[in-house]
């Protein structure tokens, strides 16, 4: 069970990350370790190696000056004023025989009786003799007194050995310390910097288990990456969330509006069937089926453009174009609609180019003109402006139909809303929806100022 929990555990990203930090910590300790040894081991035998050298130069300045009688005297007293610093001392003539000896009684264990059994010639080098008892070790130098005397001055690596023991075992003590400290604060705060990622996993699965694509990670308020990807994260959930409940609205809207065109599809169909042998009467009914064939795929396509539009998956083949020119040729085509009821159509454009598509801005433009025309009294005039305000071309439509009802205005954007005044002049109400998404993918904005009985005003700021 344990080991299920531990194992459990390293599959967590923050666990392993403490894990690799700690590891690679212990490494970094290890090496510093090293060095720090190495350095610290070669000063203390410099530093013994300089202290037994000046002994030795002070011990021959004094027996060049008062005798060897006094190098003793003054052995016994460095012996008694520096007992934390022990040190061994000899004197031997020039056949290696003792005349002086002086060392701590703990220091036996080196044998120091049998340096007379050493060549002389030895004494050249650094002397090591090594204990029988522990791994300590007795270094001496030597140095000639005279040609009958040398003396002979040595230090133990007890002193020495033991605080590097010391140093070694504190070292570690501190280490380990350190890595339990930094792994728990490492696996703290590592968790609590991944808690984006948890809550994105958690995020992840309750979406799949439920289908509830309102689900959003929380946010942290921290200004940092992870906190950018669960932004970005809940951004795609609410485009999710918004093309699935589009697609839901537009199966509504689909199977309640196509009912009417399709029923009356049908009763065409019917009546063609109904009687083979009437050419003309079946000729009449396919032209009617046909007729209404046509406004269902009409109404389908506007339907998905209006979806795409919203969505922010409209394709739009963007190119430099001449808004007056598009206009103007809006302003003759609808013209000649509107001669059968004498409205005449007045432009007033400055010369100006956008980056739009020709197409769509074409669709959306004529749309508001459409209606512009259709709901005009006859003999009235639509007026037509385009003009620079800031860094946005303003395109402004004004007619002189019967207006929108102020509680309606909120509404006329919706898909397949119409105003019940308006019930009696033929229309799908998807025109105005078109003309929003239209100019709502090209970074535009589109309004109406509107009373009922004086007109509308429609203004389509594109940049």
């Amino acid at each position: 069970m344990y080991l299920k929990r531990i194992k459990n555990n390293f599959k967590k990203i923050h666990f392993r990350l403490a894990l690799i930090f700690s590891l690679i910590f212990i490494l970094s300790s290890g090496i510093l370790f090293a060095f720090s040894f190495l350095f610290l081991y070669n000063s203390m035998n410099k530093s013994e190696e300089d202290e037994t050298k000046r002994r030795l130069l002070n011990y021959w300045a004094l027996y060049q000056s008062n005798g060897i009688d006094l190098v003793i005297r003054e052995i016994d007293k460095e012996s008694f004023l520096y007992g934390d610093q022990p040190f061994f001392a000899r004197i031997a003539d020039s056949e290696n025989i003792t005349l002086f000896l002086r060392y701590p009684e703990a220091w036996s264990e080196y044998l120091l009786e049998e340096i007379e059994k050493i060549p002389v010639k030895d004494f050249e080098n650094t002397l090591i003799l090594k204990s029988n008892n522990s791994g300590n070790v007795l270094k001496a130098y030597t140095v000639h007194l005279s040609e009958d005397y040398f003396l002979q001055i040595g230090i133990s690596t007890a002193r020495s050995i033991h605080l590097l023991t010391l140093y070694r075992r504190n070292f570690i003590f501190l280490l380990l310390g350190l890595v339990g400290l930094g792994f728990g604060a490492g696996a703290f705060f590592s968790s609590r910097f991944l808690l984006p990622i948890r809550n994105l996993n958690s995020t992840l699965k309750e979406i799949i288990a439920t289908g509830d694509f309102s689900k959003r990670i929380k946010e942290r308020g921290v200004s940092d990456d992870l906190e950018e990807i669960s932004l970005l994260f809940n951004q795609m959930l609410q485009r999710i969330e918004t093309l699935i409940f589009q697609m839901k609205e537009n199966l509504d809207i689909v199977a309640h509006d196509l009912r009417t065109p399709m029923t009356i599809f049908r009763g065409y169909a019917e009546q063609a069937i109904r009687d083979p042998k009437n050419l003309q009467a079946a000729g009449e009914a396919l032209s009617a089926s046909l007729e209404q064939s046509e406004k269902i795929i009409s109404m389908l396509d506007t339907i998905m453009d209006i979806s795409e539009a919203e969505s922010g998956t409209l394709k739009l083949k963007k190119e430099n174009l001449d808004l007056k020119q598009l206009v103007k040729s809006l302003v003759e085509m609808y013209g000649f609609i509107g001669e059968e009821r004498n409205i005449t159509i007045a432009l007033n454009a400055v010369e100006c180019r956008i980056d739009a598509d020709p197409i769509r801005i074409r669709q959306a433009i004529g749309n508001i003109l459409d209606n512009a025309v259709k709901y005009s009294p006859n003999n009235s005039i639509i007026n037509i402006e385009i003009e620079k305000y800031k860094q946005q071309i303003l395109l402004i439509i004004k007619d002189k139909g019967p207006g929108i009802a102020k509680e309606d205005i909120p509404f006329i954007w919706d898909r397949l809303y119409r105003s019940p005044d308006v019930t009696e002049i033929p229309g799908s109400g998807l025109g105005l929806s078109l003309v929003k998404a239209i100019v709502t993918a090209h970074r535009g904005s589109v309004n109406v100022e509107s009373t009922s009985g004086t007109g509308s005003v429609f203004t389509i700021s594109l940049p």
